[in-house]
């Protein structure tokens, strides 16, 4: 592979694993937050959504930036919001200034996020796509044993976990505007990104296969994020079991996800994206039947493997697929759309499952996991329809 294709993706998986760190830092530095700033635990219930909120807005506004500034320029505007983010969450000296340092940083990470997409899906395939999610997936592992160092192991604070990881952003960045004509996106021909011509957001939106995609990642979300978030509430509250095995549980669905994302990426230059995906769907569909019939404690267990083993490809063949399922005119666009889309759903449904928990009982957190993995099942058989009608109206205006 030449210079020019193999230099930009290891580049990418390392901005994702350096991404993946600096979103891991809040689980194990919350703690240590609390005292500096002097707050109570549900005031992540602030931070949370101000971590979320500059995200949404820079991924659904990433295809038109992109049109208008190059995807190069669009990355390192990024690189540089979450680098100087990430050094403001050490040095904000009061709680409204670190919300306000979290939505900075967020819209840089939502911005890098959906930039990356776009650049491995226009010049890359599955694999290459399904190991970038990888990378994210190993930042997050890595990231506790980071905090854990600093404020354990050197008797420092938790600021010194976020100075190291924003100084490894801004560099990262520099080595992206060294390089800026390697960062563009391509059609299928092989034209630079000069030749493609954007669409403006409405006009993307007005296509039903894009707003089928959307409904999709909204729900994927809300199942990846949500069985990651709740299934520790249903394997104590709702099944008695001690809280390290939940905790073991819930690492091993994560471990299951991560691993996953490394083995298709493999398996995607055997078996292709449709013939993966229907594994992937199977696989997902299964495990969550089996989280939720509960036949023993050994199968749920099998059941969550399942359920993290079987999403790990299908958020990354997606949105590899994208350019060819609603053309490269709206691809830029509708990847930062399915990006936040996830993110929301995420946020969104994984809160509502938490509320039947609340009301109807934690158990209900096994349903709610398994209506989701059908809906997911549902809404990606129509897509397949949209994408064939989309093939056939083509094929007959050629």
């Amino acid at each position: 592979m030449r210079f020019s294709k193999t230099f930009p993706i290891l580049v990418a998986y390392l901005v994702f694993v350096v991404i993946g760190i600096a979103s891991g830092l809040l689980n194990i530095a919350w703690t240590y937050m609390q005292v500096t700033f002097g707050v109570s635990h549900d005031s992540l219930a602030a931070l949370a959504p101000a971590a979320m909120l500059g995200g949404l807005v820079a991924a659904f506004f990433n295809g038109a930036l992109i049109g208008r500034f190059s995807l190069g320029a669009v990355l390192v505007g990024g690189m540089a919001f979450a680098g100087f983010g990430l050094l403001g969450y050490a040095l904000a000296p009061v709680w409204l200034l670190l919300l306000a340092v979290a939505v900075f940083t967020s819209v840089g990470k939502g911005t890098i996020d959906a930039a990356m997409n776009n650049f491995v899906g226009s010049n890359y395939g599955s694999s290459e796509m399904n190991w970038l999610h990888a990378c994210w997936g190993i930042g997050l592992t890595i990231a506790p044993a980071i905090v854990t160092f600093f404020v354990l192991d050197q008797g420092g604070g938790w600021q010194a976990s976020y100075i190291l990881v924003g100084i490894a952003v801004l560099l990262l960045g520099g080595l992206v505007l060294l390089t800026l004509p390697l960062w563009q996106l391509r059609d299928s021909g092989g034209a630079g990104s000069q030749n493609l011509q954007r669409q403006p957001l409405g006009e993307s939106l007005r296509r039903p296969i894009v707003l089928v995609g959307l409904l999709f990642f909204f729900v994927y979300g809300g199942i990846e994020i949500g069985t990651g978030q709740l299934a520790n509430t249903l394997l104590t509250e709702a099944r008695g079991l001690p809280q390290e095995v939940a905790s073991g549980w819930v690492s091993a669905y994560w471990g299951s996800f991560t691993i996953g994302r490394i083995l298709m990426g493999l398996l995607a230059m055997r078996l292709g994206d449709r013939l993966l995906l229907t594994i992937c769907f199977a696989c997902s569909l299964l495990g969550a039947g089996l989280l939720f019939l509960n036949p023993s404690e050994d199968l749920s267990f099998v059941g969550m493997l399942g359920i993290g083993f079987g999403l790990a490809a299908i958020f990354p063949i997606l949105i590899s697929q994208t350019y060819a399922r609603v053309g490269v005119d709206h691809a830029p666009n509708a990847i930062g759309f399915q990006v936040g889309c996830a993110a929301l759903g995420g946020a969104t449904l994984s809160g509502l499952g938490g509320i039947f928990a609340e009301y109807v009982g934690a158990e209900s957190i096994s349903l709610f996991i398994l209506v989701g993995a059908a809906l997911a099942v549902i809404i990606y058989v129509f897509m397949l329809r949209f994408e064939g009608r989309a093939a056939r109206a083509k094929r007959e205006r050629g």
